[in-house]
């Protein structure tokens, strides 16, 4: 626990505090969002009212923070622990690496936190305010439970690859981005051609915001609600525990072979 607090400490003081971390952020975040976000308009259809669009741009900003979120505050702080020769020490001293991601967590999300609420402003001001057809709170609160699943079972493949080859650049590049867009995280898989469709629930990736669009009344899944829910469970629990068996093992590697040079591509 003293482990866990002071790296909540440390990141909350030197990048969130110090240097003003999160309000460069957030101020790159809302122009980012207001350049691509206030064309919106000119491509509704008379049928979509506004704050359906802006609910639709809601959800879509949710899930691309949150992968970004696991890529680049989880996975990538294993990398960054190479690269700086902290994690032969916390090995050295007995801990669990794990112990690093109870500090660093509570800072994701109140970063992500107050990326969705500046989400949330730049749409109301420039579109709409988002409205929701709530189906189901439980089955939104399993959705969410479903994404934080996939996404820490993702940081920890992307981990466990850095710590054996010392760099994830093309595998990231491939599953922190394109997989999230051809498995519905950017738009509904409905709306995704059919080849597509397979390919995507043939993934973990695809549940979560088949579930939390679903939930939010937004749209229908590709299969039977239920079917997608259950399929959806079993697949996101299998996907935490074998990437997280496959972090381990990776661990045990680096023990017997040493640290690997930590580079970006």
């Amino acid at each position: 626990m003293s482990a866990a607090l002071a790296v909540l400490k440390a990141y909350l003081t030197a990048e969130l505090l110090r240097n003003r971390g999160i309000v460069y952020g957030l101020l790159s975040l809302a122009l980012w969002l207001a350049l691509f976000l206030a064309p919106l308009t000119l491509f509704r259809t008379p049928s979509v009212s506004p704050g359906e669009v802006s609910a639709h741009a809601l959800v879509t900003i949710a899930i691309f923070l949150a992968y970004s979120t696991a890529t680049w505050d989880w996975a990538w702080q294993l990398r960054w622990l190479l690269f700086q020769g902290i994690l032969e020490h916390v090995i050295a001293s007995g801990r669990s690496v794990f112990v690093l991601y109870a500090g660093i967590v509570p800072i994701s999300l109140m970063w992500y936190a107050a990326a969705m609420a500046v989400g949330y402003a730049t749409l109301a001001l420039l579109v709409a305010p988002p409205t929701f057809s709530y189906v189901d709170p439980a089955l939104l609160a399993l959705g969410a439970a479903m994404l934080m699943a996939v996404l820490f079972a993702y940081s920890m493949l992307l981990g466990g690859v850095t710590i054996s080859t010392g760099t994830s650049g093309p595998i990231m590049e491939f599953v922190g981005w394109i997989l999230p867009i051809a498995t519905g995280g950017l738009v509904p898989l409905r709306a995704l051609p059919r080849p597509v469709q397979v390919v995507a629930l043939a993934t973990p990736f695809s549940y979560p915001a088949e579930v939390l669009r679903y939930s939010l009344g937004l749209s229908l899944p590709v299969m039977e609600p239920g079917t997608t829910v259950l399929v959806g469970l079993l697949y996101s629990a299998a996907f935490l525990g074998l990437s997280i068996l496959y972090f381990k093992a990776q661990l045990r590697k680096l023990l017997r072979e040493g640290v690997k040079t930590a580079w970006m591509y």
